[in-house]
């Protein structure tokens, strides 16, 4: 027997894949760390291996026989060499053979004798090792000890490590880079943001808590459907609070009514979205369209009649589907994907989810609602959560926006006493968010005290204006900025029927004297 064939172990190699197959998701797991070109011994693992990655990711993430079959089909090369291995016969003997619990077994063993390997080929005497009587309890890390001295680089290929990187090289060339590129991320559709938080950029997570029933999600809609409709990028949207018709509704109702959307898709028309989920319609001379009853309130009218009575009647309907299809278009670039995930919002399962959206689908982008704790309101739980959070926005090079609720009594804390106290849960979020919002709705008999200044005049120079009693205001104070500036109290100018978020300037305390 050879050494490269003492050195493989392929009936772990078949169980992975085998694994793999039987529950593809668990691909999310382990893909990134897979590098099959040394991890695989046997030709034929190493061909199904790579195939059922490229399947994954491009095709599909279930696995059946007509499935794979047409995919095989795609590359003829591949599909020959699908044949040469007797195609899904042997998928099929991969997949009884594999328990699917095992995965992170199977794992463990071929990046063990993929490390053995590797070292035998660069003239380490890796003999010794296979033959001792603990090899089988060895981990890869055990093995990586045993030869630590001369195999630092062999490591960080194989087992998919990073090397430290010298902060005191390079920086000249830095300087340069940033007149090519700023680091400037992804623009907020509101001006504040950009200015302070350098727009959504890789890496940052930013927190936002607001009171209950105050708008957090529906803020985070207007987010996901500019990033996604105007800025032509995907947006991955999880929430354990509001399910999709709740989410869909409240989408159609924003791009209908913001000014960002309506200028491209064309339509000005404002429609509160409790007219959209009633299917309440107006005529040509603003009358509601209803339908027809007799005298004891039964319908005298079909469903179809109906319908056919509102596309003639109402230029409203036409506007509405009007902007749905233009929402709906094929050819569109960026796409809000939704995951419900009230069910199970368990850290495992949100890391799960984040991973998985970014390995299929290259997401960049992503919004969470609601940071709170699984089964547990302890808050220890939750702060290590948001840790959790923040290193897999760091490690999967995303750009994250979740929102949280703050406890009841900050209903009568001044706006400008804001802080990372009034968190419900856990205010030690603050120490692991490289942003972090704490925003409040300004009830109206609190007006008097404060004022805006909207830096929108013709001369670019600030105007301060008194608040209006017609208009709702909503205040959003950065309590931590790891961009730079957090001293304004940013003011929105709201209407959550409409669900429209305008930064209109930021507020400030009326002086004594103008009271």
């Amino acid at each position: 027997m050879t050494e490269e064939h003492s050195a493989s172990n392929i009936q772990a190699e078949i169980c992975f894949v085998g694994a793999l197959l039987k529950d593809p998701d668990s691909f999310v797991n382990y893909g990134n760390f897979m590098r099959s070109k040394y991890d695989f011994s046997d030709p034929a693992v190493k061909f199904f291996y790579d195939s059922f990655e490229t399947y994954y990711l491009t095709f599909s993430q279930t696995v059946d026989e007509t499935k794979m079959n047409v995919f095989m089909s795609q590359n003829p090369e591949r599909l020959s060499t699908y044949k040469q291995y007797k195609g899904w016969k042997t998928i099929q003997q991969y997949m009884n053979l594999a328990d699917e619990n095992d995965c992170k077994n199977y794992f463990d063993t071929i990046k063990k004798y993929s490390l053995v390997r590797e070292y035998g080929r660069n003239g380490f005497p890796v003999e010794k090792i296979l033959s001792h009587k603990n090899f089988d309890k060895m981990s890869p890390n055990d093995i990586y000890r045993i030869i630590r001295t001369k195999a630092d680089k062999i490591h960080t290929v194989i087992n998919a490590g990073e090397e430290a990187v010298k902060l005191t090289d390079n920086n000249t060339k830095q300087i340069d880079r940033y007149l090519e590129k700023p680091n400037f991320g992804l623009p907020f559709p509101w001006y504040m943001y950009n200015e302070y938080f350098l727009g959504m950029r890789d890496t940052k997570l930013l927190f936002e808590g607001f009171l209950s029933n105050e708008g957090k999600t529906r803020k985070l809609m207007l987010l996901a459907a500019y990033v996604a409709l105007v800025q032509n990028e995907n947006f991955f949207l999880m929430s354990n609070e509001m399910d999709e018709e709740d989410l869909r509704s409240c989408l159609i109702t924003t791009v209908i009514n913001n000014k960002e959307f309506q200028d491209l898709h064309g339509v000005v028309l404002e429609k509160p979205e409790k007219e959209i989920v009633l299917g309440v319609y107006h005529d040509k001379g603003g009358g509601i369209i209803r339908r027809k009853i007799d005298d004891f309130g039964i319908y005298i009218e079909s469903n179809e009649e109906y319908i056919k009575r509102v596309q003639v009647e109402s230029d409203e309907y036409w506007q509405v589907k009007t902007v749905t299809e233009w929402i709906d278009s094929s050819d569109r670039k960026g796409k809000v994907l939704f995951k419900d995930v009230g069910n199970d919002y368990s850290p495992e399962q949100i890391e799960f989810e984040l991973r998985k959206a970014k390995m299929v689908q290259n997401i960049k982008y992503y919004g969470y609602d609601t940071l709170k704790g699984y089964n547990t309101d302890d808050w220890s739980q939750i702060k290590q959560f948001a840790t959790r959070l923040k290193e897999l926005t760091k490690e999967l090079r995303m750009s994250g926006y979740a929102v949280f609720q703050l406890s009841d009594d900050t209903v009568f804390t001044d706006i400008f006493s804001l802080s990372s106290n009034n968190i419900a849960n856990a205010k030690q979020i603050k120490h692991v968010a490289d942003i972090l919002n704490i925003g409040k709705k300004l009830n109206k008999d609190e007006y008097h005290k404060y004022q805006m200044v909207a830096e929108n005049d013709s001369w670019g120079e600030p105007v301060t204006e008194d608040l209006d009693l017609k208009k709702q205001y909503f205040c959003i104070k950065p309590d931590k900025n790891r961009a730079g500036s957090k001293d304004k109290v940013m003011l929105f100018e709201i209407d959550l029927n409409f669900n429209i978020w305008r930064n209109i300037g930021y507020i400030i305390k009326k002086p004594k004297s103008s009271e």
